[in-house]
């Protein structure tokens, strides 16, 4: 029961964009931090969401009366916000965009890195960011599927630099725990990938049986896996070597 709990808790942090929606108006999907393909974040008393081309901050200190604070233009096909200690890092289907948070009333643009056209997934750590780009027949255009790992220490998060990229079949939401990396990849399994080196990352692994992984939170030491029609939890306290709990069906 005490699993069944910690998932659907997680649904609040999951919120799965549907990548590369489409109109300014558009809703974002879902709530909460955590999933690399969430739309809408909270980080303190604060609430930031993306649409296709801006960021917005609401104070929620008092959930009663939420307050709009500001509106900022970030560009254009805005898909994803992954915040990171004093950092909000925004993935588009042109690039990934960098804001520094510690003024968290109104977030200000620090760097970006641009990449070819595709869906951009992106979380970080306190050194590098990591980003997947995905094409196929989605609305994404473009011909990249792989992962790209950036430099964001010191200078560099004014510009990341890209250390390394790892080809893989359609990527998805991924997940970071200690030097393991863990990639959907929609019907193609999931993808355990080793970044000890992180200009050298490779796959250790593939966990495959025909489901559609579609995005993942790390939580202590259980893996939360958003699958087509519910969840599937991991025991990772070998990170390199998860372990299947359970199954719970939406």
């Amino acid at each position: 029961m005490k699993l069944k709990q910690l998932a659907i808790l997680a649904i609040g942090g999951l919120i799965l964009a549907a990548g590369c929606s489409k109109g300014d108006n558009a809703p974002p999907s879902g709530s909460g931090a955590g999933g690399s393909t969430a739309r809408m974040t909270i980080s303190g008393n604060y609430l930031y969401l993306v649409n296709s081309s801006s960021l917005q901050t609401y104070d929620i200190s008092n959930p009663a009366q939420m307050l709009l604070l500001n509106t900022q233009n970030v560009g254009w096909n805005i898909e994803t916000i992954f915040p990171y200690r004093d950092k909000l890092f925004i993935g588009s289907e042109t690039g990934m965009y960098v804001f520094d948070n510690s003024n968290p009333k109104k977030p200000q643009l620090q760097g970006q890195a641009q990449h070819l056209r595709s869906c951009d997934p992106v979380v970080a750590d306190e050194n590098y960011a990591y980003v997947t780009l995905r094409s196929n027949n989605n609305g994404c255009g473009g011909t990249l599927n792989q992962l790209n790992i950036y430099d964001i220490q010191g200078t560099h998060i004014l510009n990341p630099k890209q250390v390394s990229s790892l080809q893989m079949s359609e990527p998805h939401g991924l997940g970071l725990k200690d030097n393991i990396l863990y990639v959907c990849m929609g019907r193609n399994g999931l993808n355990v990938i080793d970044i000890t080196d992180k200009t050298k990352p490779f796959s250790r692994k593939i966990l495959s049986d025909g489901t559609e992984f579609i995005d993942v939170i790390p939580y202590d030491h259980t893996l939360i896996v958003y699958v087509q029609g519910g969840f599937i939890l991991y025991n990772i306290t070998d990170p390199a070597n998860p372990q299947k709990i359970s199954t719970i069906n939406n």
